[in-house]
């Protein structure tokens, strides 16, 4: 959908006139008076225009959206409602906005699932996410000039999984009663700048735009974290999580006539993805014309994520609450917790990735596309 012309739209769905562009979005609005809007401009009869209707008619939130945390028309703000800038088109994706305008109107931010025994070789799965608002200043899409940044939101995931094919005889009276799988993943914003755009002949099929780009850096942990037992803790970003040794299994040890069920085993890995320098994209335009994306990852993601945890395990072995010395057990019991867990490492990063995907995130990925250009201005979005 044009730009322009869904901000035209959306001012007189709010009864807005006689107003600047950037008035319009210094105001708010809900998801209904969005997506009515993005109906109104679309072609009629299309199925686009037909499915913003049924998301306008179906959508029951009062929550009203600050619009410019979807969208900074920088100095084109100051165009009055019905103007164009000569020579300068801007289209964005109606589903793409709705999405974070959603996710905006969510209060919280936060979801929580438990999804059972569905997840192949795990007994039980739940699931928490949280998502952070983008940097302050940095809108969902972004007109500007040189030094221009977009960033995406912060997001959390914590993964707490029973892993099954426990119960396993070891040896020696040795036996796995429990194997659990603590994941915490952390995904900070990535961002995208743009560095130079300019058309060495003069006309405009000679357009060129440079971003720089880095992808979102990621910490993952396997342990307890102290924000498991505060939901508005785990929601709450600008307070670091910390992270300590979490019980991973459950042993059993049998000693001639007497049964142990009390041994823990516990332990905590952790691993930081990061990209310190930006990947240069170029962008002609042919690839503005197409809306074509471009990607920047980060060089050093070369394993499975739960891989790469669980091989960095640091485990230990206690009696609880019995005070017995059985640190000799760990040697048997550690390549078996750690043999569990690997055998579950896939579809626990099909999940964390398809949830991450969901949500328009990438381990260690950002993707990029110049929407619109002339020289002197161009359009971002992530």
């Amino acid at each position: 959908m044009n730009l322009l012309s869904f901000i035209d739209a959306l001012a007189v769905e709010m009864q807005l006139t006689g107003v600047s562009y950037s008035e319009v979005l210094a105001s708010k609005a809900t998801v209904g008076q969005i997506a009515t809007a993005m109906a109104n401009v679309s072609p009629v009869g299309s199925t686009s225009k037909l499915a913003l209707q049924t998301i306008a008619s179906r959508t029951t939130s009062t929550a009203k959206i600050p619009l410019n945390h979807l969208v900074d028309l920088g100095s084109m703000g100051q165009l009055g409602l019905g103007q164009k800038s000569p020579g300068f088109s801007v289209d964005a994706s109606a589903m793409s906005m709705l999405t974070t305008a959603a996710a905006l109107a969510n209060g919280s931010k936060q979801v929580e699932l438990n999804l059972g025994a569905t997840i192949p070789g795990l007994a039980s799965t739940t699931l928490a996410i949280a998502i952070g608002e983008p940097a302050q200043f940095s809108p969902w899409l972004t007109i500007g000039e040189k030094g221009t940044v977009v960033r995406t939101a912060q997001t959390r995931i914590k993964l707490v999984a029973s892993v099954g094919g426990s119960n396993a005889n070891l040896g020696g009276g040795i036996s796995l009663l429990a194997v659990k799988l603590p994941l915490h993943v952390q995904v900070a914003s990535a961002e995208a700048k743009l560095t130079d755009i300019s058309c060495p002949t003069g006309h405009p099929d000679s357009l060129k735009v440079t971003i720089a780009a880095r992808p979102g850096l990621a910490s993952l942990h396997l342990g307890a974290s102290d924000a498991d037992n505060s939901p508005s803790a785990f929601a709450d970003f600008s307070n670091p999580q910390s992270f300590q040794n979490a019980e991973i299994a459950q042993v059993s040890v049998k000693l001639l006539f007497l049964t142990l069920n009390l041994i823990g085993v516990n332990g905590s890995a952790a691993v930081e993805i990061a990209n310190n320098d930006p990947t240069i994209l170029t962008f002609n335009s042919t690839d503005i014309a197409s809306k074509t994306i471009k990607n920047a990852s980060t060089k050093n993601l070369t394993q499975s994520l739960t891989t790469s945890l669980v091989n960095n395990f640091s485990l230990s072995v206690s009696a609880l609450g019995l005070g017995l010395d059985v640190t000799a057990l760990l040697g048997t019991v550690k390549p078996a917790v750690v043999a569990l867990l690997n055998g579950v490492t896939a579809p626990v990063d099909e999940l964390v990735y398809n949830v991450l995907g969901a949500l328009g995130v990438r381990v260690g990925e950002a993707d990029v596309r110049v929407m619109g250009a002339s020289c002197g201005r161009s359009v971002l979005v992530q």
